[in-house]
């Protein structure tokens, strides 16, 4: 049920924090900076349709190419290939070639421009990785659905550093079993010859999660379409394939044990995630999960690490599910970076995206 709420007070970071946030130690205006660039992106693709209506409604007049140039610098902030407007004064100017061309050209340009001026750097990675090192695992692997709607999953979603995740995407997050065996396999080798991210002997695990997606507002209709928008479904096919990865694992090396497994949830309405919490003997079932809005209820994002902890904690043992401290420490963290996100659409989209299909960007 939708609850109304006050958006965070911005605080400081408290003593002795797991890890903190780079540059950008106030939350709420960590909220704000990734609102704005969320709108430049946004922006940077729908000025193409502006920007085209406008050159097509004078194709036809003196000094076309001089004054469509003009218009494509002042909305795109760069031309037009000559070539498809040279002949606007004989023949219609072929709009759809053109659209193509602005897409492909703004994509590489906000590529460009994600690896040189690294707008969403945030979070440090050496304070993550000791931190999940902490929790008993040495790498986090996801795998999320690849509807459009899942595309900031790491870095908005769960306000983790994007260079420190592993991450790739698969219709309905059914994950190929073998290519993430292969990455399990390059990642122990690194461990065992380079001891990287850690050495092997480290008393820690490879976390494999994988991520689900469903809508409350829509369930029949704005689900995963890879499964019918059921999200029972979305969850047990899910569970199923990290179940498969660990039992290769476990065929192929014997060491099923060293593999962790999360199922995530995320409801595209809001952001709001809920975890399918495992066992102490790492058993997970699709039916039980403790949700962000039973976090929300009891907490607020300018509450402290510990003060999360123990409200996740106790929310585990309501569902008599007894997860390794580790874990529940590593999921307190997901939780409490969930709410600065669900904070963040309240904040900016009123509490429920008024599109609730997002426009698959």
């Amino acid at each position: 049920m939708q609850r109304a709420r006050t958006v965070m007070r911005p605080s400081a970071p408290q003593a002795g924090a797991a890890y903190k946030v780079g540059y950008r130690s106030d939350r709420g205006g960590e909220n704000l900076h990734l609102y704005r660039y969320e709108q430049k992106v946004k922006q940077a693709f729908a000025n193409i349709e502006l920007c085209l209506k406008g050159i097509s409604g004078f194709q036809h007049e003196a000094d076309f190419s001089r004054r469509a140039q003009a218009v494509a610098r002042e909305y795109l902030g760069f031309e037009l290939p000559d070539v498809l407007l040279a002949d606007a004064w004989i023949k219609s100017v072929d709009v759809g070639q053109l659209y193509v061309w602005c897409v492909f050209e703004t994509f590489r340009r906000m590529s460009d421009d994600f690896f040189t001026d690294k707008p969403l750097v945030g979070l440090d990675d050496e304070n993550f990785q000791a931190f999940i090192e902490k929790c008993g695992f040495h790498t986090v692997d996801v795998s999320p659905c690849a509807d459009g709607r899942l595309a900031h999953v790491i870095r908005y979603v769960l306000r983790l550093p994007y260079k420190s995740v592993r991450r790739k995407s698969y219709a309905g997050a059914m994950f190929d079993i073998d290519d993430s065996l292969q990455k399990w396999v390059e990642t122990e080798m690194l461990r065992y010859r380079e001891s990287r991210p850690n050495s092997v002997d480290a008393a820690t695990r490879y976390l494999k999660a994988a991520v689900y997606h469903y809508s409350t507002s829509a369930p029949d209709v704005e689900g995963c379409a890879a499964h019918g928008s059921d999200a029972v479904k979305a969850a047990e096919g899910a569970l199923s394939r990290l179940q498969a990865f660990q039992q290769g694992v476990e065929n192929s090396f014997c060491c099923g044990a060293s593999i962790d497994l999360l199922l995530i949830g995320i409801d595209t309405d809001n952001d709001a995630i809920r975890i399918h919490l495992s066992d102490a003997d790492g058993g997970i079932d699709p039916l039980r999960y403790v949700d962000c809005s039973d976090v929300d209820a009891v907490a607020n994002a300018g509450d402290t690490s510990e003060e999360i902890y123990n409200v996740v904690a106790r929310l585990a043992q309501t569902q008599k599910i007894a997860p390794a401290e580790g874990m529940l420490r590593f999921v307190a963290k997901l939780f409490h970076s969930n709410m600065l996100q669900v904070n963040y659409v309240r904040e900016y989209y009123n509490g429920r995206y008024e599109d609730i299909g997002h426009q698959e960007r």
